[in-house]
């Protein structure tokens, strides 16, 4: 596995680092830049964002995401993995008149609140290219494609609901679905790492809920979960949540697929989502 981090330099700062052909320049003021994070000025990133906060107040990069490529050997061997559904849009359901009832939620960190009602969202809004994508609220929406993916290879764990385009009709779509996932048991568990960013493991525990249903704001690693967990769905949930209850924003439970479902999403070259190897101890 090859695991890289795209990160959103600030340009002003960017040459204490990087050469100027490095990277590509997004408008004036930042530039991408993805290096491995075997690479030792990796860590030279995470000492130069302290560093920089406490000289400036300010940020040595602002956005990254890991990714991690795999040999054809390591994906035919893995026994499990993560399902990241990457096409993101607005509105998010409760914009459109989507209602969760808040009450069943944590009272400490906001996670896990039911949803009341059907998902209403306008279908013009959903990405025409993605057949997997999902409202910055964490709805997943699927096409009628996936939906008869599913049924025709009896994937199990995936409630395919009804998705209504107006919330003052019960019409439903023919052609967009909401994915619901049946089973939320599986247990995280070391060596997997949640925290703030590559660098900040929030020791403080700032982004974690004291009562276990959060474990943190963001994904640091692959995943692994107990044995007893696993259950025997294609498509699970994680228990714990990860992410942070924020106005619209609610906190994901992390979704895991079977070799099975894999295998279907990359043969039929399914868009929106990537997949990662996740492990089970």
């Amino acid at each position: 596995m090859r695991e890289t981090c795209e990160f959103r330099v600030v340009e002003e700062f960017a040459p204490q680092l990087f050469e100027s052909t490095e990277g590509k320049r997004l408008g004036d003021s930042v530039r991408k830049v993805e290096i491995a994070t075997d690479d030792p000025r990796f860590s030279a990133v995470g000492r130069l964002q302290l560093e920089t906060r406490s000289k400036t107040d300010r940020s040595f990069f602002y956005g990254w995401n890991i990714r991690r490529r795999y040999s054809k050997t390591e994906l035919d061997n893995a026994v499990l993995f993560l399902l990241n559904v990457t096409s993101v849009f607005e509105p998010a359901g409760e914009e459109c008149g989507t209602k969760y009832d808040d009450s069943t939620a944590c009272p400490r960190c906001g996670a896990g609140a039911m949803q009341a009602t059907s998902l209403f969202l306008p279908e013009s809004r959903i990405p025409k290219t993605k057949e997997i994508s999902k409202t910055i609220g964490g709805e997943i929406v699927v096409s009628q494609r996936v939906k008869e993916l599913f049924l025709r290879h009896d994937v199990t764990g995936a409630a395919l609901l009804p998705l209504c385009p107006n919330s003052s009709s019960s019409a439903e779509s023919n052609a967009w679905f909401q994915l619901g996932v049946l089973e939320a048991n599986a247990e995280v568990i070391a060596p997997t790492r949640v925290g703030i960013d590559p660098f900040d493991d929030d020791v403080k525990g700032e982004c974690r809920c004291p009562l276990g249903d959060l474990v943190g704001l963001n994904l640091l690693s692959e995943v692994t979960i107990t044995s007893g967990s696993r259950g025997e769905a294609d498509i699970f949930c994680t228990r714990q949540f990860v992410g942070v209850r924020r106005g619209l924003l609610r906190p994901e439970r992390i979704i895991l697929i079977s070799p099975k479902v894999w295998r279907v999403l990359v043969s039929e070259k399914i868009k929106g989502v990537e997949i990662e190897v996740a492990h089970i101890a």
